[in-house]
This record gives structure tokens, C-alpha cells and sequence, in this order.
């Protein structure tokens, strides 16, 4: 993505668009095969916006803002958008074209689940979706904040090699554990690698605890229908374990592993080395008391993480402190913050340092 892309103008509605309704951002979303056959990812394509709708019981929709100014007949873009859909497994689409749309093909693209804008018309649409819209002052919603991110990753190996990680598993997910495994292992490579000294570094942070909220979120809402809180803790235990690592065979699978590649004794459980076992059991029981305002804390992350890169502004101030005052959401937070340090062998100052300035946004908009 460049700074002189034709197509900013239509990615920042599209972002705005999803800070206003409600959903959770990403930017030029990589599209994978599924299966590699190389060491190297194989990239089908990327997806211009993605909007994450994270309902109360944990599940989620996703839309698709594909953004081009310049293409060819608009039905045709929307039957290859409906092809996308279908094999990444998204609810909606939406094309924002930079010339008008024929009303033919925005009624035809409607039995596809994709909405067709013409020159101007989204930001109409978004206008009489959600008022605030227009006046949106929102970290996520401005996109030189993701410019200035995708720039420094340019320069900084390990910081590109993280958040590609956080692209490439986390917003299309259909197998939250399976992610969520693999964050933290693609993590791990660069944890002696990032300084919370650096506004960059911390924003890095800050989009790995983004992450995890959401895929603990996903996670939380599949296992209320499995743990009763009133369940004794091996019980609790034994059910997180096999749901986490797929079954007693996976569980299994996971101990030979262990014990053939381990470099010391030191270890008692293969999870432990490898997601912060105690500390993920403790947390998941605390986010089951409320697995429904978990996504309290999801949404008022993805504000914070931007934050360390972008001007300080102090309506965009307000609106995160206000996020981060729903309920649970501040809690829920610092929790998964100081996990995600410890999953990803990352330095406590990282949280306690995230932790300073969720308390400084609440106070400042209170």
C-alpha cells in the first residue's frame, strides 16, 4: 500500500464507515490458500477493508470494502467479489467505485450480497446508516495512522514480520484455537526484538493484545456452551485443554512433541512453555463471567493501538477513554494485556505501560 494509492480516499470512508457501525478495522488483509506447499506464504490476493462485527455471544460477521476507482463493468467486479467471499468465508461485500454504478448492476450485485456505490454514493449511505459518521474523529478511522504503521514496517523486520502475522490469522479466521496457536508461535521469533521504549514497539503490543482479545473472545463464546463455572478446576482444566489443542489426540500429538524436541526439564507441562498454560486458565475463567462484553474490550483496543502512531487528538482522547469505560472493557483489557505479555515472552513493562495509558484515557474522559 502507497501513500499515492488513487484508491485512500474510498479505504478511509470505508473506515470510518466501520469505527461508526460498530466493527473492528483491519487494513489490506492478506488472502491465503490454506495450504502451503513452501516455506514461503503463497498470497491469492489482499482485501482493501475488512470490518469485523463481533456480536454479544462471541461470534462474528465480517464485510468486505473492495475500493477501486478504475475497473471494468461493476457486476463483474461483483461476481469476483462474490467468488471471494464465498472461498474466505465473509457475510457481505461492498464496491466503492470512483464512477457511477448502473441501477441493473447494483440490483443484480444484491443476490450476491454486495453493495454497489457509485462516485459519492457511500459516503451518502454511510451518512444515513450513522450520523456520526461525518464527524467521526477515530484513530482507526484516519488512515495516514495505518500509513505511518505500514511505513515503519518497511524498516523493521520484526515488527512487519508480527503484524503480518496478526493479517494473515487473525481477521478471517474460522478456527480460533488453530490461530491463536499460531500467533503466538509466529510471535515468538521476534520477542527479544521489540523495546517498549519505542511508540512503535508499544503499538506493535498493544495490536498483538488487539488480536488475542479477539480471538479469546471467539474462543470464550464457543466454550460457554461447554464449561459450567461452577465446574471444579480439573474438570474446568481438562475441558480447555482438549478444546484447546484439538481433542485427546492433539493433546497427545503435543506432549510426544514436547518431550522429544524440549532442551531441558525444567518444563512440567508442554503448555506452559508454550501459551502461558496457569496464566491462560486463569484468564479464560475470568473472561466466562462475562463472555459477552468481551468484545468491550476488543473494540476499544483497536483505537489504542493507532494511537502510539498517530498525532494526539483530543475528541479521538475522548472517544477511546469512553470505550474503554463500558463495562468490562478496561478490565477485560489489562488482563489480556498482561497474558499477552507473558504468552509471547514479552517484557511486563509492555502492559503495565499499556495498562497507564487505558487508566489516563478513562480519567481524561470521564
Amino acid at each position: 500500500m502507497a501513500r499515492g494509492d488513487k484508491d485512500n480516499s474510498a479505504k478511509e470512508a470505508a473506515l470510518k464507515f466501520c469505527i461508526s457501525s460498530g466493527f473492528v478495522p483491519f487494513l489490506e488483509v492478506d488472502v491465503q490458500t490454506g495450504l502451503e506447499f513452501s516455506a514461503a506464504p503463497k498470497l491469492l490476493t489482499d482485501i482493501d477493508v475488512l470490518g469485523v462485527h463481533i456480536r454479544d455471544d462471541g461470534t462474528h460477521s465480517r464485510t468486505i470494502f473492495d475500493c477501486k476507482s478504475t475497473g471494468g463493468p461493476a457486476f463483474a467486479r461483483a461476481l469476483w467479489l462474490s467468488g471471494l467471499m464465498t472461498f474466505v468465508g465473509v457475510d457481505e461485500g461492498m464496491i466503492l467505485m470512483g464512477k457511477p454504478a448502473e441501477r441493473a448492476h447494483m440490483l443484480a450485485a444484491r443476490k450476491l450480497n454486495v453493495r454497489l456505490f457509485g462516485s459519492n454514493s457511500f459516503e451518502r449511505y454511510a451518512l444515513a446508516s450513522d450520523p456520526e459518521f461525518g464527524a467521526l474523529k477515530s484513530y482507526p478511522g484516519t488512515l495516514e495512522n495505518w500509513l505511518r504503521l505500514f511505513d515503519a514496517f518497511q524498516k523493521n523486520p520484526a515488527v512487519g514480520g508480527i503484524y503480518r502475522a496478526v493479517q494473515q490469522e487473525v481477521p478471517l479466521t474460522q478456527d480460533p484455537t488453530r490461530s491463536f496457536r499460531r500467533l503466538i508461535s509466529r510471535t515468538l521469533e521476534f520477542k527479544g526484538e521489540l523495546n517498549p521504549d519505542k511508540p512503535l514497539h508499544m503499538a506493535t503490543f498493544v495490536e498483538l493484545v488487539t488480536a488475542t482479545s479477539m480471538l479469546l473472545g471467539m474462543i470464550v463464546g464457543q466454550l460457554r456452551n461447554l464449561i459450567d463455572l461452577s465446574d471444579g478446576e480439573k474438570e474446568f482444566t481438562t475441558v480447555l485443554r482438549y478444546y484447546l489443542w484439538g481433542g485427546h489426540d492433539g493433546v497427545a500429538t503435543l506432549k510426544r512433541m514436547y518431550d522429544l524436541t524440549r532442551e531441558t526439564a525444567r518444563e512440567s507441562e508442554a503448555e506452559t512453555s508454550l501459551v502461558a498454560w496457569p496464566q491462560l486458565v486463569q484468564l479464560t475463567r475470568g473472561l466466562l463471567e462475562a463472555p459477552t462484553l468481551v468484545r468491550n474490550s476488543t473494540v476499544a483496543l483497536r483505537e489504542l493501538s493507532l494511537r502510539y502512531v498517530a498525532d494526539v487528538d483530543v475528541a479521538e482522547d475522548k472517544r477511546a477513554g469512553k470505550l474503554f469505560s463500558a463495562p468490562r472493557a478496561r478490565q477485560f483489557a489489562k488482563r489480556i494485556g498482561t497474558y499477552t505479555a507473558a504468552a509471547m515472552k514479552l517484557s511486563p513493562e509492555f502492559s503495565e505501560r499499556m495498562d497507564k495509558q487505558i487508566d489516563d484515557l478513562v480519567t481524561f474522559a470521564s
